[in-house]
């Protein structure tokens, strides 16, 4: 049909019609081109000419827009007004614009809208994708639901495609699911996957999309240890993210493995290898099973398969917090009896030693308490005794909704004396000996600390000193259970102050926002009276990047934001302990000994405490009654403290950046 068209603004005049294009019709109904492409597949909006798929006669828009105004098209408004808080439940980091988000999204609302269960939706949008690939002919839903023989050009991916329909039962599969057959899918890796964990995302509403690790990092990871003819493994594979990028570089597929647990994932994950080696005629190496109990154990457990070992790299973004059940829990602590803390990241480390050839690398995705949290320090001494470390990258909080941060463990699988690791954030670089973190109390990885840094902090060590561990009572802050009934925000008769932890300054409290009626058998969390009661204490914030520590001989009350440590070193004055704990050196080892959100009992056990003369003991009480006393001399304290290590001034201003 040949059209006479006048373009007048934004539409178009055809036989006295005013006709809107794609991008017009979009921004009158607010919504993405990509879901005005997926409205007309599904029937909603209508091209005016089969010859002009992209134009749409005004009054039909219009008519759209009235129905969703009216709530007459109530999900086609959901859909045009979706708020941003419910699309995050969709890893949508994983995808690289917001036209193709938005087609992915309208996919997973048709899922959802039509209540198709999730296996055979992902079979229905896995048949569109393989006849864009070219594997599969053209297709009906009715082929689906007959179950009749489809002709593909690979024989493996038609053997995967039959185990799956075999799979569907009568009625999953409907004539009105045929949208997902023919809608657009965008050029994207591991489609299948984001489908699939989007959907049990919304479903469960429990996850936020983190399994994803973003591409670079998989990347980045592929490009330093995988070359063309490794043999690689990703022993929690999930849908194939690491799989995919290990194809990149391997030229065959035979030398790709990936186990999982999830049957769904596991199936996808297969697909995923088939299509991008589709010329190639093989079975990929992917299996459904449990990493931890069925490869390799050599026990009762496993199921000894010979081919799963000896990898030259093992990459993984494992599971992390897994809670075992009773039955599980025994089985791993016959399995690996070197792991106490029933984590299951340390179990994935621990099974990657054991299937990695001698020199092959492991490289994990994990969370920053692997490096200095006391639980794991089983793991940290395993990795430390039997590998070789090659790199910590300090990733920080790559993964959406997950507010821990995150780093990059690689080790080799062999032992060497001297080894030096280096450490990278962000663009700065620095390596430290292994044999330092293996002499570190817990086998800490104090990645923060440069040997520069460890040279400042190993000469304040080298003071004769002692420290507050078996010297000291301790006391955590107040819970009472019920705050409304036991706190209120203003002074009143029977009630006293009780300091929160960011009221607990340096030497002294701030003014307190609460007041409490205390009577201690009723809480639920107290310490013995005595310690809140005590002649002198010290009290310190709990939650805080930086050392607070308070003089306090008034008994004041703390709530659980605040802790309290009572000194019981003869002639050793609480003062000066709090001195040294505010003082620049100290905060340059909190920093970075133990670079904590968090100030643990475990860490001020480990500070050093100078023993000093009675002079200077003398000195730094007389400043502190100062500063307690209203005089703003804790500079002049400070540089005292700096002055008794003999600190340059160089070595004072970089000392300095670390405090607050």
């Amino acid at each position: 049909m040949k059209m006479s068209n006048i373009f007048l603004d934004n539409f178009i005049i055809n036989n006295n019609e005013a006709v809107l294009n794609m991008e017009s019709t979009a921004t009158f109904l607010g919504i993405s081109t990509a879901t005005v492409r997926n409205w007309v597949k599904c029937g909603h909006l209508q091209s005016f000419d089969e010859n002009a798929k992209d134009f749409f006669y005004k009054k039909d828009v219009e008519n759209i827009k009235s129905r969703i105004l009216s709530g007459d098209l109530e999900k086609m408004n959901k859909r045009a007004n979706k708020a941003g808080a419910e699309k995050t439940f969709l890893p949508n980091e994983y995808i690289e614009d917001r036209d193709s988000f938005e087609e992915l999204n309208f996919i997973v609302d048709f899922i959802k809208d039509n209540n198709i269960i999730i296996f055979p939706a992902l079979l229905l949008v896995s048949l569109n994708l393989l006849k864009k690939e070219g594997i599969l002919s053209k297709i009906s839903i009715e082929d689906i639901i007959q179950k009749k023989d489809l002709s593909f050009s690979n024989k493996q991916i038609k053997e995967e495609i039959k185990s799956w329909i075999s799979e569907i039962k009568e009625g999953e599969i409907k004539k009105e699911f045929a949208f997902l057959l023919d809608c657009n899918i965008p050029k994207q890796r591991d489609i299948l996957g984001f489908l699939y964990q989007s959907l049990l995302l919304e479903g469960r509403k429990a996850q936020s999309g983190s399994y994803y690790t973003p591409a670079e990092i998989v990347n980045e990871i592929v490009a330093d240890y995988v070359k063309k003819n490794s043999k690689v493994l990703d022993p929690c594979c999930g849908t194939g993210q690491f799989l995919l990028a290990f194809s990149d570089n391997i030229e065959n597929p035979a030398n790709i493995y990936g186990i999982d647990f999830d049957e769904i994932a596991v199936r996808i994950a297969r697909l995923n290898i088939l299509i991008k080696f589709k010329n190639k005629d093989f079975a990929p190496n992917i299996v459904c099973k449990n990493t931890l109990f069925e490869i390799g154990n050599y026990d009762l457990f496993s199921l000894n398969d010979e081919n799963i070992k000896d990898f030259d790299v093992v990459a993984t973004n494992p599971p992390w917090g897994v809670h075992f059940s009773k039955e599980d829990s025994k089985k791993l602590k016959i399995i690996y009896p070197e792991i106490l803390s029933l984590e299951s990241f340390s179990y994935f480390l621990k099974k990657s030693l054991d299937l990695l050839r001698g020199g092959g690398v492991s490289s994990f995705i994990l969370p920053e308490s692997i490096l200095n949290v006391k639980v794991h320090k089983d793991i940290r001494e395993i990795i430390l005794k039997n590998s070789q470390i090659k790199k910590v990258v300090y990733l920080d909080r790559v993964f959406k909704n997950v507010f821990t941060p995150v780093v990059r463990l690689d080790f080799k699988k062999n032992k060497v004396s001297n080894n030096k690791i280096l450490i990278c954030k962000g663009n700065e670089h620095h390596s430290v000996e292994q044999m330092r973190w293996l002499n570190n109390q817990d086998f800490v990885f104090d990645i923060h600390a440069s040997e520069f840094d460890t040279e400042i902090i190993e000469r304040i060590y080298k003071t004769n000193y002692i420290t507050l561990k078996n010297n000291a009572d301790w006391a955590l802050g107040i819970v009472t259970g019920n705050n409304k009934e036991f706190i209120i925000d203003n002074p009143q008769d029977g009630f006293e102050p009780i300091f929160k932890g960011k009221e607990v300054g340096r030497f002294a409290l701030d003014n307190p926002s609460s007041y409490i009626r205390f009577v201690p058998e009723k809480f639920q969390q107290v310490a013995p009276i005595e310690r809140y009661r005590a002649k002198e204490k010290l009290i310190y914030r709990f939650i805080s990047k930086y050392l607070f520590f308070t003089y306090d001989n008034k008994q004041k009350l703390t709530l659980n934001s605040a802790n309290i440590v009572i000194p019981k070193i003869p002639n050793y004055s609480a003062k000066v302990i709090a001195t040294l704990f505010n003082s620049s050196p100290y905060q340059f080892i909190f920093q970075k000994k133990f670079s904590s959100i968090k100030v643990l009992r475990n860490h001020i056990e480990q500070m050093p405490l100078p023993l000093w003369d009675k002079k200077t003991f003398s000195e730094i009480i007389k400043m502190v009654d100062e500063i307690i006393g209203g005089n703003d001399n804790f500079v002049k304290l400070d540089n005292y403290i700096m002055n008794k290590f003999s600190f340059s001034e160089k070595e004072k201003d970089y000392i300095n950046k670390f405090n607050k």
